[in-house]
């Protein structure tokens, strides 16, 4: 069926650190992750790491499904990987940090690339019209809202970037 898989990565004027902070916010999920229309359980008091699990309501239209996701593997400030199943499709998440040689005034490194790579893996009985769908319309419905999700990530963790230095200052 051919490889089901969208990533998309941007550079953040940010440090790794403050990045994973944000990535750590299960509650904000979703307002940035594109295809997350609402977060409807995580482990509240839980540290955010392996074992981690939340549940989701989302999708790509016309598909929308409740999706449940347990963090599989963590590095602090280099990688996350998430894995998510909604009973039709299974879905490995990579999140990745690197951090970029930029120096500021304060001598501190603030560019970060974040890339998130989200693969589909469907169960047998959807395959037949994934197949059919992913060329034809999916692929480019899933890459935009990948692209979109990234985009939201740099746009709100800069932003909170600026406040924190403007209150220090």
């Amino acid at each position: 069926m051919g490889n089901k898989q969208v990533v998309a990565s941007t550079i953040i004027d940010a440090s790794p650190e403050e990045i994973w902070a944000f990535l750590a916010e299960a509650n904000r999920f979703a307002e940035w992750v594109d295809a997350t229309k609402e977060v409807l359980s995580f482990d509240e008091g839980r540290p955010f790491g392996v074992d981690f699990v939340y549940k989701e309501h989302g999708g790509i239209f016309p598909f929308f499904s409740k999706s449940h996701w347990i963090v599989t593997s963590y590095t602090p400030y280099t990688k996350q990987v998430h894995t998510g199943d909604d009973g039709k499709v299974k879905m490995p998440l990579d999140i990745c940090l690197e951090s970029l040689p930029s120096e500021t005034a304060a001598g501190h490194e603030r560019k970060t690339r974040l890339t998130i790579s989200l693969g589909l893996n469907p169960r047998w009985f959807v395959n037949l019209p994934l197949g059919i769908l992913w060329p034809c319309v999916m692929r480019r419905k899933a890459q935009a809202s990948m692209d979109r999700t990234v985009a939201n990530a740099k746009r709100l963790v800069e932003a909170e970037a600026i406040k924190l230095v403007e209150h220090d200052a």
